[in-house]
């Protein structure tokens, strides 16, 4: 009994540290959305942050490897050239057909939209990720070496003040223990007039899709990480930007249902490689069985995005 007790204290401790650090988080949100200033908010965040940091590195708190799956992240994360030229067309409508326009793209992976921005919009395109390993993938891609790969962090950006016109975010927010600092970030390196772009999926928008019905350990972890709409708009407000507004788009992810479950197979959302081995085999047969049950449903196709912009 001693020995079984003592092998079961590291899943314990890490158990306990999970709920430590998302219990704060889920108060930060709330203390902050109560915030009635700018100044407020910001003493609020750092307040909170010197209680998360800790719990970040002794803790554990869990985040996507990338340097481990940046090898097969394109496969897994495949896009449509329909749903390329919808994003495409959402950007270029946001920032208008101006060439040589300079536009980071933060978090940018392994290039999936800055090379096509810098190919068809004529943009002046950086990509910047803190992943060496998913730069290196971005890298091979990007044959007439059209974009600028830099490394950085995005919560302290090297770039000096008012360096880009735009800056393009895709899924990037929940995986930073500081977002309110990135969109600071962005709001300095943005010239007057300048435009953020931030495309994610919102947690009133993927709490029930197919990924957290059937892994229902990933809500868990996405409700602790993920922000709302509300949220969103709440950061780059606080941020200073100005005539912030969000769009949903419905977007037909997959062609056919069973290709949502090939990429499921593939861990192709990040919080799927955070899960156990055993909850991940459990939620593959929900949704094995689902889509043999249902090969017709169209939820099973869809998903929604946001677009959420903010002018400096």
């Amino acid at each position: 009994m001693y020995y079984a007790v003592i092998s079961l204290m590291p899943m314990f401790a890490e158990s306990c540290f999970e709920v430590v650090q998302v219990s704060l988080t889920v108060i930060k949100r709330g203390v902050l959305n109560g915030s009635r200033s700018t100044g407020q908010a910001r003493a609020i965040d750092r307040q909170f942050s010197r209680y998360l940091s800790p719990l970040v590195s002794f803790g554990g708190v869990k985040k996507a490897n990338y340097r481990r799956i940046a090898n097969t992240y394109d496969i897994a994360r495949s896009m449509s050239e329909e749903n390329l030229e919808l994003w495409l067309r959402l950007i270029s409508e946001k920032l208008g057909d101006h060439r040589n326009l300079k536009l980071l793209d933060l978090g940018c992976g392994t290039g999936r939209f800055s090379i096509p921005i810098a190919d068809r919009l004529g943009y002046s395109v950086t990509g910047a990720d803190e992943s060496s390993a998913m730069l290196r993938e971005a890298r091979k891609k990007d044959e007439g070496a059209q974009v600028k790969w830099d490394i950085q962090e995005a919560t302290s950006l090297s770039y000096p003040v008012e360096s880009f016109d735009a800056v393009f975010m895709s899924h990037l927010l929940h995986h930073v223990d500081e977002p309110l600092r990135v969109v600071e970030e962005c709001h300095r390196i943005l010239r007057p007039k300048g435009i953020l772009l931030d495309r994610y999926g919102a947690i009133e928008d993927i709490h029930d899709d197919p990924e957290h019905r059937f892994f229902p350990r990933i809500i868990e972890l996405d409700r602790a990480r993920t922000p709302t709409v509300e949220q969103v708009e709440k950061w780059f407000g606080t941020a200073g930007f100005k005539r912030v507004s969000s769009e949903t788009i419905e977007q037909r992810t997959f062609s056919y249902v069973e290709e949502r479950v090939k990429k499921a197979e593939l861990r192709h959302t990040s919080a799927l490689t955070l899960i156990s081995q055993s909850d991940f085999k459990q939620g593959l047969e929900a949704l094995r069985e689902y889509v043999s049950d249902n090969p017709d449903d169209p939820w099973l196709l869809n998903d929604r995005i946001t677009l959420t912009i903010g002018e400096r």
